[in-house]
C-alpha cells in the first residue's frame, strides 16, 4: 500500500511543481505608465480577500493565485513573479490597458476558457472593443487572436478585482456578483475558511480534477485539494488541506514533524476536513512538502488502513 501512495505523492508533487508552466509562457506587456497619478476607477462590487474573491469565480476545477503584496524574501518573490508571468496569456489582455502593476492574480481554469480576477489597486484600466451591458454591469467584448484562434475576450473594470477572460466565464463571473448564481465560495467556502491566514500562492483543485490526483488504488479518496504558499517570519510555510471522500485524514508523527521547524495538523472530522501546516528553512524542501495521511477503506467487509508518508525529505 505504502507504494501507491508514493506514486500518488510523486504524481501530485510533479503537478505542483509543474503549475507554473500551465499557460503561456510568455509574460504579459503591461501597457501604460505606471505613474502614481493613475486615478482611481468607479466600481460596484469590491471583493478583498481571497475567500471574497472567490464569490466571482464560477465552478472550476482548478485555480491559482498569487499575490506580491507583502512579500519581502526574495526566493518567494522570484517564484510568484515566475508563476504569475507564465499564466498570464499575454494576447488574452491586448484589448485592456492597465496603468499599474498588477498586485494579484487569480486565473481560473475551465474546459473551453480561462477567468483572471486582477488587482490592479482601484487604478484605472482601459478596455478596448463593443461595450455591452450583463446585470448591469459594462462590459468590452473583442476578438482576439490566441495562437491560431479568435477568441471573444471580455473585461470589465466595474468590478474589484477587474475580471478578464474569455466571454463566456467573464459572463458567469458577473452572474455570481450579481445574480447569485453558484459560485466557488459556496462549493469550497466551507473548506478554505478553516484554513487560516493570507496566502501568496495558492494552487486549487475540486471535484473530477481533485479525484484524479487523490487516489488509493484506483479509488479518489478526496475531491478537494489546496496548497498555499507563505512567510512566517524568515521560514517558508507551506498549508496543505484535502477533503476525503474515504475515511481519513492527516497525522502527525515524530518521523514527519521533525523534518520541519513547525509542523500542525488539524482534522475537522464532522466535515471529513484535514489541514497541515509546515515551515523549514528550504525552499524546495517546502515545495515538496505533502502531509502525512491515513485512509480507512473497506475491503471484502474489512477494515484496512492504509499509512503513508507522502513528504518528500530531499531538499
Amino acid at each position: 500500500m505504502p507504494g501507491k501512495f508514493e506514486k500518488r505523492s510523486a504524481r501530485l508533487l510533479a503537478l505542483f511543481l509543474a503549475l507554473i508552466m500551465v499557460g503561456s509562457a510568455i509574460a504579459i506587456a503591461f501597457r501604460g505608465s505606471g505613474s502614481a497619478q493613475t486615478g482611481i476607477r468607479s466600481v460596484k462590487y469590491h471583493f478583498k480577500s481571497f475567500n471574497d474573491w472567490l464569490k466571482c469565480v464560477p465552478p472550476a476545477s482548478e485555480i491559482i493565485y498569487v499575490s506580491l503584496k507583502n512579500c519581502t524574501n526574495e526566493t518567494l518573490w522570484e517564484y510568484l513573479q515566475k508563476v504569475m508571468n507564465n499564466n498570464m496569456i499575454s494576447e488574452l489582455f491586448e484589448p485592456i490597458s492597465f496603468t499599474t502593476p498588477v498586485q494579484r492574480m487569480l486565473v481560473a481554469m475551465y474546459p473551453n476558457g480561462l477567468l483572471y480576477l486582477i488587482d490592479i489597486n482601484m487604478s484605472k484600466m482601459t478596455p478596448s472593443g463593443e461595450r455591452i451591458n450583463v446585470n448591469g454591469i459594462d462590459v468590452w467584448v473583442k476578438n482576439v487572436k490566441v495562437y491560431r484562434s479568435y477568441y471573444e475576450v471580455a473585461a470589465t473594470p466595474e468590478v474589484s478585482p477587474a475580471i478578464v477572460g474569455t466571454a463566456p466565464q467573464v459572463e458567469e463571473s458577473i452572474r455570481a456578483v450579481t445574480a447569485n448564481n453558484t459560485s466557488m465560495a459556496e462549493l469550497v467556502g466551507n473548506y478554505t475558511a478553516k484554513i487560516p491566514g493570507e496566502f501568496n500562492a495558492i494552487f486549487m483543485f475540486y471535484g473530477k480534477k481533485a479525484e484524479n490526483l487523490l487516489q488509493n488504488n484506483g479509488t479518489p479518496y478526496g475531491d478537494f485539494y489546496f496548497a498555499g504558499l507563505r512567510m512566517n517570519g524568515s521560514l517558508f510555510e507551506k498549508v496543505v488541506a484535502v477533503h476525503f471522500v474515504q475515511s481519513g485524514g492527516f497525522v502527525e508523527t515524530n518521523n514527519t514533524s521533525r523534518e520541519f521547524v513547525h509542523y500542525w495538523v488539524k482534522n475537522y472530522y464532522n466535515q471529513s476536513l484535514s489541514v497541515a501546516i509546515m515551515d523549514c528553512k528550504n525552499f524546495t524542501k517546502i515545495l515538496e512538502a505533502e502531509p502525512q495521511m491515513r485512509i480507512i477503506s473497506i475491503q471484502w467487509n474489512k477494515a484496512v488502513v492504509h499509512r503513508a508518508n507522502t513528504t518528500n525529505t530531499t531538499g
